[in-house]
């Protein structure tokens, strides 16, 4: 029983260590062998392990989200604004229980090498047919290969002792895209070991 125990710390310790040592680093390009349109159907950009968790960044067509806003807050509807067409989604994950990690800031950051330009989005936490994610609508940089950039904050619940330690520092997981006439042409490799 002891090795089993042995084992399994060894296992735990391992991703979490490989999930820091990912972080920031540069995304593997794949090219789509035909065009995906994220304004049509959801399209997955990537997948890596990052902090001990595996972040999941997903692109698709913008939606009107049900939200507290204001001061005082009141639930309302919130439709895409003018030009956004794309709902950025991100879903951190544990190996460990497969389960999505509430209760964390969500940020996500693109650079378009192509015109240089930079969107910078606060992704809400958010309820929709895949569960629990964080998303926001953006209408992105236009066309051009991006640089992306999710950082999962620490999440704000309350842990067991013997995991005080996880995810008490923010994740962040680069990631690769490149849109072109408004399509995906080129997404990230998806981790081999955060496939799983």
């Amino acid at each position: 029983m002891k090795s089993l125990i042995t084992l399994s710390t060894l296992m735990l310790f391992t991703s979490i260590t490989s999930g820091v040592m990912a972080q920031g680093a540069e995304p593997v390009v794949k090219a789509l062998a035909t065009a995906e349109d994220p304004t049509q159907k959801t399209i997955l950009v990537g997948r890596a392990p990052a902090g001990g968790m595996v972040i999941t960044f997903e692109l698709e067509p913008a939606k009107t989200m049900w939200m507290a806003m204001g001061k005082p807050a009141k639930w309302m509807s919130h439709a895409p604004g003018k030009g956004e067409v794309f709902h950025v989604e991100v879903k951190p994950v544990d190996p460990r229980s497969k389960t999505r990690i509430a209760y964390a800031d969500v940020a996500f950051e693109a650079v378009n090498r192509d015109n240089k330009r930079t969107v910078k989005l606060a992704l809400h936490p958010m309820w929709g047919g895949s569960g629990l994610h964080y998303a926001a609508n953006s209408a992105l940089a236009g066309d051009g290969s991006y640089r992306a950039t999710v950082t999962v904050n620490a999440p704000t619940f309350s842990r067991d002792i013997k995991d005080k330690e996880m995810w008490m520092q923010s994740a962040r997981a680069q990631f690769h895209f490149k849109l072109a006439d408004g399509k995906l042409v080129e997404v990230s490799e998806a981790a081999e070991d955060a496939q799983k």
